[in-house]
C-alpha cells in the first residue's frame, strides 16, 4: 500500500479540560487538567489519558496516565496505569 492509501490513515484527537478547585473563601487552591489523546488507525486504537492535580502555584502534584490499547474492533487488549506523585 502507498503512503496516501487511505486504509493507512492514523486520525489523532486531543481533548484537554481544566478544572479550578476553589477553598470555600472562593481562593483558588488548586486545579485538575485532564488531557486526552486518542489515535485511531486501522490495526486499532490507543488512548492516553494523563490526569494531573495542581497545588495553588501550579506545580503538578500527582500524575495519573492511563493507556488502553484497542484492537481493530474496539476490544481492549492493553491497560497501564501510572500513579506518580511529586514532591
Amino acid at each position: 500500500m502507498s503512503a496516501t492509501d487511505s486504509t493507512d490513515s492514523i486520525e489523532i484527537g486531543e481533548d484537554i479540560e481544566v478544572e479550578v478547585v476553589l477553598d470555600g473563601n472562593d481562593e483558588i487552591i488548586g486545579a485538575v487538567v485532564d488531557d486526552l489523546l486518542v489515535a485511531t488507525g486501522p490495526d486499532g486504537t490507543i488512548v492516553d489519558e494523563k490526569i494531573d492535580i495542581l497545588d495553588a502555584d501550579g506545580a503538578i502534584v500527582i500524575e495519573d496516565e492511563i493507556i488502553d490499547v484497542y484492537d481493530a474492533d474496539g476490544e481492549l487488549i492493553a491497560e497501564t496505569e501510572i500513579v506518580t506523585a511529586i514532591e
